[in-house]
């Protein structure tokens, strides 16, 4: 039995984009519990009429089922007129992705509506849903017809609209360690501790490449092909090799690059690219 869900949205001056998008969840049979409705200030008509609208509606449409308003607003607590400056998109991906934290943590599923509102918001929250997202977690984008939006109807008849998922990858899934980003309050935080444990990753990687992969001979002339950027002439003549011997040892680099970091093709301008960091971390180190 699935957990119960929360429907994430945000809602600018069309607040049927929200109840569309819960009744095509639950014609898919999915239990959400709680909506959540991400708007900017209720000084603007438009916003607050679309507030207004939402809150009559659900109890009468959607008995019990809990609709919570969350109004963007700066690190000062000032609500946003707008999304329209990186100062404001900033706040609105940290509220965003506190929001999608509190519902994991409660344990529930989360459903995130990207249509509506501002276009920044769509693009935080898929964002968000690589950050903190699990394999039951979706992200929906909206499909109606144009003459569905004018008419402002709360409510389709079938047919009228259609949920589309949006594919997500998943930081939990490309590694494992990445799961400890949840951690943070704040997406950007969470954002530099996803590059530094990409970073490290990467490092590990290359260093069981270079000291445990290659033999003595291959990390010879890769450290001259990577470090100097040597032609196979020149390294040959700098280590008393022929162009041919130092040709094979390249090849098979390039063979064992090939499983190591799974790619399809690497050769002299790829290994530069995976271990220039490597070598550079380890000239540091001596």
């Amino acid at each position: 039995m699935m957990p119960p869900a929360t429907l994430i949205a945000p809602v600018g001056s069309k607040p049927q984009l929200v109840t569309i998008a819960l009744d095509l969840l639950h014609r898919r049979g999915e239990k959400v519990d709680s909506v959540v409705v991400l708007h900017t200030t209720l000084a603007r008509s438009t916003t607050r009429a679309s507030i207004v609208r939402l809150s009559d509606e659900f109890p009468r449409a959607y008995p019990g089922l809990r609709l919570r308003p969350i109004c963007l607003c700066d690190e000062r607590g000032v609500p946003l007129e707008d999304v329209d400056s990186e100062p404001a998109s900033r706040e609105a991906f940290r509220v965003l992705y506190r929001e999608v934290k509190a519902a994991k943590q409660t344990g529930l599923r989360v459903h995130l509506s990207i249509a509506g509102g501002r276009k920044i918001i769509a693009v935080y929250g898929m964002a968000v849903a690589q950050l903190l997202f699990d394999k039951e977690d979706r992200v929906w984008h909206l499909f109606s017809g144009p003459a569905l939006i004018e008419s402002c109807a709360l409510h389709p008849e079938e047919g009228c609209a259609s949920l589309i998922p949006v594919p997500v990858l998943r930081w939990s899934e490309v590694s494992p360690v990445l799961t400890d980003l949840i951690l943070s309050d704040d997406p950007f935080e969470a954002l530099r501790r996803q590059e530094e444990l990409l970073q490290a990753d990467a490092l590990r990687l290359a260093r069981a490449f270079v000291e445990q992969t290659l033999t003595p001979a291959q990390r010879e002339v890769v450290r001259l092909l990577v470090c100097e950027g040597l032609t196979d002439a020149q390294i040959a003549e700098r280590t008393s090799r022929s162009v041919k011997t130092v040709g094979h040892h390249l090849a098979a680099a390039y063979r064992k690059a090939q499983q190591v970091f799974a790619i399809e093709q690497a050769n002299r301008h790829t290994l530069t690219a995976l271990l220039a960091t490597y070598y550079a971390m380890r000239g540091r180190e001596k």
